[in-house]
């Protein structure tokens, strides 16, 4: 493991509280280095392929529950930057036109899952709420530090 990973290993996620706005007071938007703007997707790539699993799963429904309370103000969704944030950052003008065009595709297709998830997450019952989000966070963490090194889909 490299020092940098073995870094963000050692720093847990945590809810980031004294922010302004409640998206960017999600635990996986934070800094990262070599940004000037804020990640949708700063979680360290530690805990293998189980851990990671149990890592997107907790988060995933910590996003879940921020959307159920704070919907989507101006009806705009985070899920796309989300999305783009985990398969990597790259400058709009450095894309090649097929780059583009995916990008376009990605923002597209979970804005409108976003949309949907809103409104299910505000009118369906799925137990939700069964879990803290201090219970949610310390799954998330536990699989930040799980050392598992199992293979991809064994899961």
């Amino acid at each position: 493991m490299s020092a940098q990973a073995q870094a963000l290993a050692a720093a847990p996620l945590h809810f980031n509280n004294r922010r302004d706005l409640p998206l960017h007071r999600l635990p996986f938007i934070g800094p990262v280095r070599g940004r000037t703007q804020f990640s949708f997707w700063a979680v360290p790539r530690t805990g293998g392929y189980a851990g990671g699993n149990e890592v997107g799963r907790g988060l995933a429904r910590i996003y879940l529950k921020y959307l159920k309370q704070h919907g989507r103000p101006e009806g705009l969704g985070a899920l796309q930057w989300i999305v783009l944030d985990m398969i990597g950052p790259a400058a709009a003008s450095a894309l090649t036109p097929e780059q583009s065009a995916l990008r376009g595709q990605v923002v597209g297709f979970f804005s409108e899952l976003d949309a949907w998830l809103e409104v299910a997450v505000c009118d369906l019952e799925g137990g939700l709420d069964a879990q803290s989000d201090k219970a949610l966070l310390a799954l998330v963490n536990a699989g930040l530090r799980s050392d598992e090194c199992s293979e991809e889909g064994e899961s």
